[in-house]
């Protein structure tokens, strides 16, 4: 790469002579008629000399020495001052602005050459040394252990964290030693291959190798790169310890292959248990059929027999036979939900809910002969579920709204739904004794019971076994209400598949 040189005068005759003389020395030259263009210049193109004429108007030769030397991207470069002053006082001046040389005008064109020449070159002997200073400070402090391999394959040098890695108490100096005299026969075979890879102008991918160690191998990774010297081809090998990466990688596996183990065993005892699960809800489908099946069978004798019985009698009879029906459908539901919940059933289908809220109206209304409750049925959306739930959540609400409303004069149960961001959403209203919002929260627990509540049946699992089910189905179940004006209980349904929970979103404003 041709040298970079800066000529500055405010002569444009010297400019064009100076251009003249250097340009067949094969220099890269730049011109620069005032100090200002001279500073401008030396900032964007950082030339490996400057020749600088003293005597500029306006910003003279040794403003714009001062101002090189000031600056820390251009205080290394050499400066020559082209001048006509010769007294001694002049040179100082040069000399405490920071010039390196000078030359007096008029000069001879072959002192110029060789001057420029000589100075060029010692400026590049003082950039190689400073790399040189600079790559051994490098080399001795680099917490990698490196080593350098010469032409014939032997060690040539090594820092201080190769020493401590190879260098044993009372054994041979490394340097000039073979490989195989410091390295396990195992890993020689493959640092040759690097080695010749590096050589051969190609970055060969690391390499791991196991060093035996006291107590323990030291795994190290090995890089290598080709280095051009005057001597011969060499190659330096950098070699990282891993160790600790290594043997963490190492533990984590073998955690995962365990953990994985133990999740395979615990998934095969949930399976079973399911399967137990299964078999025992099917067991006692079974048994509670059996009799209800006999139960089902003397009422409906009853009914529609050849007895003659009193007209009271025969509502009771009636009633005791709708219920005995919804019971075994009862029966039925839980186990299919079993069943799907064991399989891991979802609905990928909506469902109009209508049907399924028009039956359980009318068979839990006639359930309560003495309770004239009035149902209204709005208009509702599809939901992402199937028969069997909505049989289990509604019937389950509607019949803690008949008993709760069961106490006023007019009981009135309302079935709606309406859409939300978040899914369709259903609701059961009452207009009965209500309950503190405060409490809302108590009303999804296990055998917890609000106040006003001591007169009805029931030990309050009902609506914490309908939240659980809806979170196993991802739905949710919330709801709103006020002392002695009703309650109303939201049920969503989510089309996204996102698992919810009670308090999953906010509760939308009384309809």
């Amino acid at each position: 790469m041709a040298s970079r040189i800066l000529i500055v005068d405010d002569s444009d005759t010297n400019l064009g002579l100076l251009e003249s003389v250097l340009a067949a020395e094969g220099y890269e030259l730049h011109l620069a008629s005032n100090g200002k263009e001279a500073c401008d210049a030396a900032l964007r193109l950082q030339p490996d000399l400057v020749l600088l004429d003293v005597m500029m108007p306006g910003m003279d030769g040794f403003a714009v020495c001062r101002y090189l030397r000031a600056t820390p991207l251009l205080a290394g470069i050499p400066i020559v001052m082209l001048t006509a002053l010769n007294d001694l006082a002049s040179r100082l001046q040069g000399i405490e602005a920071g010039a390196d040389d000078f030359i007096s005008k008029p000069f001879s064109m072959p002192e110029l050459r060789a001057r420029i020449r000589t100075i060029i070159r010692l400026n590049r002997y003082r950039a190689l040394a400073e790399q040189r200073a600079r790559f051994e400070r490098l080399f001795a402090f680099s917490p990698s252990a490196i080593l350098i391999i010469g032409p014939d394959g032997t060690l040539s040098a090594l820092n201080a964290m190769a020493e401590a890695l190879f260098v044993r108490p009372a054994g041979p100096p490394l340097h000039g030693a073979a490989l195989d005299s410091f390295l396990p026969a195992s890993a020689v075979g493959l640092i040759l291959r690097l080695i010749a890879s590096a050589r051969s102008g190609s970055y060969p991918l690391p390499v791991t190798l196991r060093l035996p160690t006291p107590g323990t191998d030291c795994i190290l990774q090995v890089r290598a790169a080709g280095l051009a010297e005057s001597n011969g081809p060499q190659v330096m090998l950098i070699l990282d310890d891993v160790t600790a990466e290594v043997r963490a990688r190492e533990a984590l596996e073998a955690m995962n292959r365990n953990l994985d183990g133990l999740v395979r065993a615990r998934t095969s005892q949930l399976e079973e248990a399911n399967q137990l699960l299964l078999s025992y809800a099917a067991f006692v489908s079974h048994d509670l059929r059996s009799p209800l099946s006999v139960v089902m069978g003397y009422l409906s004798y009853l009914e529609t027999g050849p007895l003659q019985l009193d007209p009271a009698v025969k509502s009771c009879v009636g009633r005791a036979y709708a219920a005995s029906v919804m019971m075994e459908e009862m029966i039925t539901n839980i186990l299919r939900l079993a069943v799907d919940e064991h399989a891991a059933i979802r609905p990928d289908v909506t469902i109009n809910p209508r049907p399924v809220i028009d039956r359980l109206c009318e068979k839990l209304g006639g359930l309560w002969p003495d309770v004239p409750v009035r149902f209204i049925v709005h208009p509702m959306p599809l939901v992402l579920s199937t028969p069997p739930l909505l049989d289990r959540v509604f019937f389950n609400l509607i019949v803690n709204a008949i008993k709760y409303a069961a106490g006023c004069g007019a009981p009135v149960v309302e079935i709606g739904g309406f859409d939300s961001p978040e899914g369709p959403v259903l609701y059961v209203r009452d207009n009965g004794v209500g309950f503190d919002a405060r409490d809302a929260d108590r009303l999804f627990r296990e055998f917890s019971r609000l106040p006003g509540a001591e007169a009805s049946d029931g030990l309050g699992l009902g609506l914490s076994l309908v939240a659980k089910l809806l979170r196993a189905h991802h739905g949710c179940i919330w709801a709103d209400g006020r002392p002695g004006e009703g309650a109303t209980f939201f049920v969503r349904f989510s089309s996204s598949g996102i698992n919810g929970s009670e308090r999953s979103s906010p509760q939308p404003e009384s309809l």
